[in-house]
């Protein structure tokens, strides 16, 4: 792992003997993107022809015209990660909608929590009517499938290295910044206490039962930030999903990589005719 930035280890060392003392920098840390970070894949995109004002500042962007597939990035994400899925989808007849999520690109917001993601996706899919697909990368994945089995809006879903639940995504921050057993308790509280929801309740054993419509999910062997275990952990808990798993991609080059974009392509294009993938 990438040595950290003093302060934040000094910080880290703290939750020993302080754990609520330092709790609230974790979680700010953990829900304010920075909007300077541009991950790869950066592709130069065409002019959209359209933007969209979505209301609350919120933005989303319009190429092509046909049936549309809705694409939501990550967090500190950007829409530039999906040019070459906007390519194919376009040469395959499908309209590509990208969505700034709130506190990332065009979109209004300093913080994006659980809930402010999910409203966000909810929001864009009323404004667009039903779509024909949404793909969402890392967390935008997670949020995307949360808000299709609770609300609908979408005909089938694709993941691409997206978590299962956000508790586990909060205890793996927690780790990795080098939290303390009652560090990361403090902050995984503090973020709960700040959003109004247990963390728990963002897991996707919770809509399993929900979920009657086809998924693909597709995550790298090799991904270090969300493992590849969080894919498998979905696939078992969803009949109608369908699992590939790549190797030597990492979490974002995924999104660059040919034939995982012609495997979004075929899954957006494909005609089922059964309730699974």
């Amino acid at each position: 792992m990438t040595a950290l930035p003093l302060p934040i280890a000094a910080l880290a060392a703290t939750s020993y003997v302080a754990p609520g003392l330092v709790a609230p920098f974790f979680r700010r840390l953990m829900l304010n993107p920075r909007r300077h970070v541009r991950p790869p894949p950066q592709f130069d995109l065409p002019p959209a022809d359209e933007r969209l004002d979505l209301g609350d500042g919120l933005v989303a962007w319009r190429w092509g015209e046909g049936p549309s597939a809705l694409l939501v990035h990550g967090f500190e994400g950007n829409r530039a990660q999906f040019g070459a899925v906007i390519d194919t989808l376009l040469a395959r007849g499908f309209a590509a909608v990208a969505l700034d999520v709130p506190a990332h690109g065009e979109s209004a917001g300093r913080e994006l929590t659980a809930v402010k993601f999910i409203a966000a996706i909810e929001r864009t899919l009323t404004r667009l009517g039903p779509v024909h697909a949404v793909i969402g990368h890392s967390m935008g994945g997670a949020m995307s499938l949360f808000s299709v089995a609770s609300n609908g809006g979408a005909k089938k879903v694709a993941l691409v290295a997206a978590p299962s639940g956000l508790k586990r995504e909060l205890q793996r921050f927690a780790r990795v910044v080098g939290l303390s057993k009652r560090g990361a308790a403090a902050f995984i509280e503090s973020v709960e206490g700040h959003v109004g929801r247990p963390a728990d309740d963002f897991d996707v054993r919770h809509i399993a039962a929900r979920v009657d419509l086809p998924v693909l999910l597709i995550h790298d062997q090799n991904d270090r930030r969300v493992p590849v275990q969080e894919a498998s952990r979905v696939a078992h808990m969803l009949p109608t999903a369908e699992l590939i798993v790549t190797q030597g991609l990492g979490h974002n080059r995924l999104l660059a990589d040919p034939s995982v974009v012609t495997a979004l392509a075929d899954f957006v294009a494909a005609q089922e005719t059964t309730g699974s993938a």
